[in-house]
């Protein structure tokens, strides 16, 4: 369930990016369709909205509008007639690098932080080309589309499908002395969805709908991600999902899927629903998701990210609430639940994160997240020290500034600890960390 959370340039490019399908239609900054948006000089415009009222409340209440430069795709350059059969195609290019207080330079050392884990160097965490159609009936007759994403780069082995024969399980390009991967690549998805009225259904390989975090940089507000997703949810789906449009502000999904990050080969004999449903208020101030994923985990034989056997029953729910405080200032707060039972006891994770997001101009944003995520029995969030049943927090401030919609820059500065006896950090020495990071994303 993951998508477009940076400036509304960011979101134009994502709209034809399916990568968190609940997290589209949180889109804070406004429509898919702006080029420029609008900001407020004095905080809550104050508007009254009604169902109906075609007014939306930043931009009907006299703020001005600022125009953030327009945005530039490849492929208007290379084809400035259009695309073909509603074919489109892009991507974006990641660059980043973090650091942290304790001294450790390793590709390992800001874990178990995921996707900035490295202390090294400066890396390209993600070189993303995709392309695709999207099926959109208008609510009314038959329409088709699909969608390929490929990721090259550090982020490649964290995103890859985590079968023994799955497609882009072996797509290691470098690696360190230890095996440990540096770059690799990834087909995160893969599918064809078809249209009929109200009604749109995906097969193949895709992105989760469960969580508000993403693969995908441009649909996140923070380079770092939070332990929910990282360690509590899936990043895609095998499968087949279909998602119906009840009325205009209520959509009912559905469908079944492989277990968690399984590709082409069904490795783990993992058999799942996936489903739930999405609200948006008449205002369009407020949206709320109830996503799960629950049945059979599989045999054992695969491994997921925790570092434990995918077997038993499970069950996985995220609860995502966004509301618009003000023109300029946003909350999210989400909250998941997992539980694998294996017969003779049950494994349990759960976790409640916070978003705060601020729009300071056309160029500037800053946001705050805090997180909890409980690792009951110590098999999900895996460390270099072993792990116990502990509780994990982390507190993350950054800025996003953006000078032109093609760029966008994401300083941050994060600070982790963990309760319970446990010493995650620093290679598996010590109890706590503070990360420092700027990544840079161009899109194209």
């Amino acid at each position: 369930m993951k998508v477009s959370h940076l400036a509304i340039a960011i979101a134009f490019y994502a709209a034809c990016s399916t990568g968190n399908a609940v997290a589209e239609d949180f889109n804070y900054y406004g429509t898919d369709a702006e080029v420029t948006r609008t900001v407020s000089t004095a905080g809550d415009c104050g508007c009254e909205t009604s169902c109906g009222c075609a007014t939306d409340c930043c931009n009907g209440c006299g703020c001005p509008d600022i125009d953030c430069g327009d945005p530039w795709s490849l492929q208007n350059h290379l084809n400035p007639c259009g695309n073909c059969y509603g074919i489109n195609w892009g991507g974006w290019i990641q660059v980043g690098g973090t650091a942290n207080d304790q001294g450790v330079k390793d590709l390992q050392g800001n874990s178990p932080i995921r996707f900035n884990h490295s202390s090294t160097d400066v890396m390209v965490n993600q070189a993303w080309l995709w392309a695709g159609r999207e099926a959109d009936t208008g609510g009314c007759g038959f329409d088709w589309g699909f969608r390929v994403d490929y990721v090259f780069g550090y982020d490649g082995n964290d995103t890859q499908a985590f079968g023994g024969n799955d497609w882009d399980t072996t797509w290691v390009h470098s690696a360190d002395a230890a095996g440990f991967p540096i770059y690799s690549s990834a087909l995160p998805q893969a599918y064809f969805e078809v249209g009929y009225n109200d009604w749109i259904i995906k097969l193949g390989h895709f992105f989760t709908i469960i969580g508000y975090e993403s693969v995908p940089a441009p649909d996140n507000f923070f380079y770092s991600r939070a332990y929910t997703m990282l360690y509590g949810e899936p990043f895609t789906h095998t499968g087949v999902l279909a998602s119906y449009a009840y009325s205009d502000r209520v959509n009912i999904h559905g469908g079944y899927t492989t277990g968690w990050d399984a590709a082409d080969d069904n490795d783990n004999d993992a058999h799942t629903f996936l489903g739930g449903f999405d609200w948006t208020s008449c205002s369009g101030d407020t949206t709320f998701a109830w996503m799960i994923n629950a049945g059979d985990w599989g045999d054992g034989i695969t491994f997921d990210r925790g570092g434990t056997a995918t077997t038993g029953d499970i069950y996985i729910q995220s609860l995502v609430l966004t509301h618009r405080v003000t023109c300029d200032l946003t909350y999210i707060i989400q909250s998941d639940y997992g539980a694998n039972d294996l017969g003779t006891n049950t494994n349990e994770w759960y976790g409640v994160n916070q978003y705060l997001l601020y729009d300071i101009n056309c160029c500037w944003a800053a946001g705050l997240r805090f997180e909890w995520f409980r690792d009951d029995a110590g098999v999900r969030v895996p460390t270099l020290a072993g792990s116990t049943g502990d509780d994990y927090y982390a507190v993350t401030g950054g800025l996003n500034w953006k000078p032109h919609t093609n760029f966008v820059v994401r300083p941050e500065l994060r600070y982790d600890w963990v309760n319970g006896g446990g010493t995650p950090f620093a290679l598996g020495t010590e109890d706590d960390l503070l990360t420092g990071a700027v990544d840079l994303i161009v899109l194209f």
